[in-house]
């Protein structure tokens, strides 16, 4: 009896040893697939996480690629309207060293400069190669002007009042540089189109 005793409680034992090692596998594999299931929305946050970090950074490296290609191509357009306007100063003052053109574009400055001013007592100034046709100019316009030669004034006059509060520059350059701002966008529009 005693041994029927021990097999019986040596068979509880393997019945309880294999409840507890199924239990155990069971637990094992709940925890194995539970740990599985979270690692792979782990790799599948992670994978999401460095798609929009490896898209952000496309996107940045684009933007700064497209501000880095209008930078340059605003340079280069600026740079092409600046050659432009020098071109055009150039060209007139290429043009102005014909004497009759010359003598003419005289007139015209000082006709437009003493406009609403008081020109009794002022001074003229011209280039220094222009003081005899600026003096045949204000003969014919009867100006009783001073003329003097200055060699900072090229290309046109400068007129300064009596008192010296008021005086006009009304030159080739001077004049460019007036209107380059309305102009600079017609220079921009005939090159490149609206």
């Amino acid at each position: 009896m005693g041994s029927e005793l021990i097999q019986l409680l040596e068979q509880e034992a393997r019945v309880e040893k294999d409840k507890v090692l199924g239990d155990a596998r069971k637990g094992a594999e709940e925890i194995l697939a539970t740990a599985r299931k979270d690692a792979e929305e782990i790799v599948t946050s992670t994978r999401r996480r460095l798609e929009s970090e490896r898209t952000q950074a496309r996107t940045r490296a684009a933007s700064a690629a497209s501000l880095r290609a209008a930078a340059l191509m605003l340079d280069a357009k600026d740079k092409a309207i600046q050659q432009v306007f020098e071109r055009a100063t150039a060209e007139l003052k290429r043009t102005s060293e014909d004497p009759a053109r010359r003598r003419a574009m005289l007139r015209h400055f000082l006709s437009e400069a003493v406009q609403g001013i008081a020109t009794q007592g002022a001074t003229l100034e011209v280039a220094p190669g222009d003081t005899e046709a600026a003096t045949e100019v204000c003969r014919a316009l009867q100006l009783p002007l001073e003329i003097r030669a200055n060699p900072d004034v090229s290309g046109g006059v400068r007129l300064t009042t009596e008192d010296h509060r008021i005086a006009v520059e009304n030159t080739i350059v001077s004049r460019l540089g007036r209107t380059r701002a309305a102009l600079v966008s017609r220079v921009a529009e005939i090159l490149w189109g609206a």
